[in-house]
């Protein structure tokens, strides 16, 4: 691979050693037919593949394609490179002249000399990238004196996006001028120029705003032009190539920084040393720098640097042709010194920098094909399927009919789900929660100890606040029915035990009740609204459809409420059945069993012995309890299953099939309209498979034939090369890999 610093030498170069034959010298020239055809066919056919993927919006899916950005700091030189490289002139005012991207193709073709200028809208006023780009022509202009005027033209109307862009073909250079106060500083949008020059070589850069420090009107301008040259070197596949006037100190400029921070290695960065006739005989220390960052020896970039000596304003103004001022650069690096006793005489003038930099991006075109067109595949399936996954859009001319049938379906659905014909999930669910709703009612039952006497408290008692929740429960000894009975007492007859005393440790309990009861009937209800939710979404019930979901959701949010509100009354009033006057029980069989086994444990067989008043309390509190939670439970899930779940399917159908026949055509076919959200997810597929589909067409059109034209440029200067690398250490990094076709060492 070459060195760090050594990109592909010109088609024939023999050195000063005489390391190329006349063989390889024949060789080569016969070689030069070949470039001349399938080589520049080749270029130009990738050089145009890389700009329509471009164009086809390839930058919106990542796609990486390979380019090359011209960076700089304000008066650089830039613009004169640019200038240099196309053959055109562009505005030059006071200031920045480059205000918005301009994307330059330079291709060599056998027509006459034309230049096509195109206006690429990519964002909208606030630097939103849009869904798609815009495209608008400008004219074809076929005198290049006219191009500078057109550019000014092209340049006014990205930076005027309230103004039609057509309003700009007539105006003059005064006109435009006066037009400064309302144009936007800078634009993201940029200025496409596509120039087929019979004597240019193929070539496709995009000319970025030169880097200021600071603006004197607006603040935004700075951040503004470095967020734009970032976004553009970012990606692995730029070449960066990064204009320094050679007077000044390269490493401290802030182009050059913006081009370490995307390409720390300088594996993609390429110097372009300007002015170096600035430089005179007396900057010793500035020539030996230069000399040796040229030689490759104290070079930090892989492609290396190139030193160009650019038209003077002398030199504009004399109108020289471009043969006359390659001629004029040439005489410059051939009698100036140290540039006429550099070894490597392809690191100077503008012929050399354009040659291998484009060899470079041609090369980087070529090989990112395959990845290109695997990552475009990738993406096209993906999205292919994500629409395939979307409903299909819906149309219908009975839409009365079609809500019904949902109403109706959904209804059914809902009633098999709560009696378990449809899904067990749900009935599995609320039994669970209904068994917990048992424990929390057993865990009230009153703990009788008919044995013992209640410990002493360790600290003395405090009363306990006064509170509306009923007293924590506890050990109940006879000691305690004792005081119970005392209390209640009144004027009863010796040996009778007031009722009220087995009332009051009986309601003691009871009273406990209510707060599961709540808890129980609230997690039930969400339950249910939870499943009805859920099924409301369903794309086969309502789901797909916003506005008829919206409505039934606000049915369904009405009754549920209702109804709600009627099952919370019932459950009180079976709470407060038992948790009132009179104590009633019908199960008398029941009682007496349960009364008798309790005191059996005490006497053995009570039928021959007498218990004592507070065991017979005893005895009672927990016979009637036994009777009272087991009803209680029973009640509340049934009131819960039938007032509740089997009432609210039948009221939901009912109130749903009540309200929709009277609603007007227009309001039923608005209930059938698409989720706004579906339908642009739909359009945005759509969209986007469209786009990827003309790429995987136009990438197709390109197919890789005939020898590797690369390596017939490279092959004479092989043992040059070879010389070279020598003197470098070789880097294995993935760029290096991407350009192993330009590697003659491989």
């Amino acid at each position: 691979m070459p060195g760090a610093n050594q990109p592909p030498g010109p088609p024939l170069s023999i050195d000063k050693d005489g390391l190329a034959s006349d063989h390889q010298a024949s060789s080569a020239n016969q070689d030069s037919h070949l470039l001349d055809s399938e080589y520049s066919q080749r270029s130009r056919e990738l050089i145009s593949l890389a700009n329509d993927l471009t164009a086809l919006g390839g930058e919106q899916f990542d796609l990486d394609i390979p380019r090359m950005a011209f960076i700089g700091n304000q008066s650089a030189g830039k613009s004169s490179l640019v200038e240099a490289a196309t053959g055109i002139a562009v505005p030059r005012d006071s200031g920045t002249c480059t205000r918005c991207p301009m994307q330059c193709t330079i291709m060599r073709g056998s027509g006459p000399w034309s230049c096509t200028i195109t206006l690429r809208f990519q964002y909208d006023e606030q630097g939103t990238p849009l869904s798609r780009s815009r495209e608008v022509p400008f004219p074809t202009i076929y005198d290049p004196k006219d191009v500078e005027l057109w550019l000014r033209r092209a340049q006014a109307a990205i930076l005027t996006p309230q103004a039609r862009p057509q309003e700009f073909h007539n105006k003059s250079r005064e006109e435009i001028k006066g037009l400064q106060t309302v144009m936007l500083p800078f634009s993201w949008n940029k200025v496409e120029v596509l120039i087929r020059d019979p004597d240019g070589a193929d070539l496709s850069f995009v000319d970025l705003p030169g880097i200021i420090q600071h603006h004197s009107t607006d603040t935004e301008v700075v951040p503004f032009v470095k967020k734009l040259t970032e976004l553009y070197i970012k990606n692995k596949n730029t070449l960066i190539v990064v204009t320094v006037p050679m007077t000044d100190d390269f490493e401290n400029q802030g182009a050059f920084e913006l081009a370490t921070q995307a390409d720390p290695k300088g594996l993609r960065t390429i110097g372009v040393g300007t002015k170096p006739d600035m430089l005179t005989p007396g900057n010793t220390s500035s020539l030996d720098k230069w000399k040796l960052i040229l030689e490759g020896t104290s070079s930090n970039l892989r492609h290396g640097y190139y030193c160009v000596k650019l038209p003077t304003d002398r030199d504009r103004e004399a109108g020289h042709s471009r043969s006359e001022l390659e001629a004029l650069e040439k005489t410059f690096h051939r009698t100036t010194e140290p540039w006429k006793s550099l070894d490597n005489q392809s690191r100077l003038g503008m012929r050399n920098f354009i040659e291998n930099t484009s060899r470079l991006l041609i090369g980087l075109i070529e090989n990112n094909l395959p990845d290109i067109k695997k990552r475009v595949g990738t993406i096209l399936d993906t999205d292919k399927r994500l629409l395939s996954q979307l409903p299909a859009p819906f149309t219908v001319n009975n839409p009365i009919s079609v809500i019904l049938l949902r109403v109706a379906a959904f209804c059914k659905a809902l009633q098999g789900t709560i009696t378990g014909t449809r899904k067990k999930d749900f009935i599995h669910k609320n039994q669970a929660r209904y068994e917990v709703f048992k424990n929390e009612i057993k865990q009230t039952t009153p703990n009788l100890q008919w044995s013992g006497t209640r410990p002493a408290p360790s600290v003395p008692s405090v009363p306990a606040p006064s509170t509306t929740k009923p007293a924590p429960l506890g050990p109940i000894y006879v000691a305690d029915v004792q005081e119970t009975v005392r209390a209640h007492r009144t004027w009863e007859l010796p040996g009778y035990v007031p009722f009220e005393a087995t009332k009051d440790i009986i309601l003691q309990h009871i009273e406990h009740w209510e707060d599961p009861l709540t808890r129980c009937f609230s997690d039930i209800s969400k339950n249910t609204l939870d499943l009805i939710r859920s099924l409301v979404r369903e794309p086969e019930y309502f789901g797909r459809f916003f506005r008829l979901l919206s409505f039934v959701e606000t049915v369904i949010k009405q009754e549920e409420t209702a109804l709600r509100a009627k099952v919370t009354e019932m459950l009180k009033k079976k709470f407060n059945m038992e948790n009132g006057s009179p104590l009633r029980t019908e199960n008398l069989d029941r009682f007496n069993q349960d009364r008798t086994t309790w005191l059996n444990q005490i006497y053995g067989n009570i039928s021959q012995q007498t218990p004592s008043d507070e065991h017979r309390v005893m005895a009672d509190v927990h016979a009637y309890f036994q009777i009272a939670s087991a009803r209680f439970i029973d009640v509340v899930v049934l009131c819960i299953e039938e007032e509740w779940h089997s009432k609210l399917a039948v009221r939901l159908e009912e109130c749903l099939i009540e309200k929709i026949p009277p609603l007007s055509r227009e309001r039923l076919d608005s209930l059938l309209g698409e989720d706004p959200h579906v339908s642009k997810q739909r359009n945005a597929l759509n969209q986007r498979i469209t786009q990827l589909t003309k790429i995987k067409t136009r990438l197709s059109e390109y197919r890789i034939s005939g020898p590797d034209l690369t390596s017939l440029w490279i092959a004479p200067t092989k043992a040059r090369l070879r010389k070279e690398a020598r003197k470098q250490k070789k880097q294995k990094t993935a760029f290096e890999i991407r350009d192993a076709n330009l590697d003659p060492l491989n």
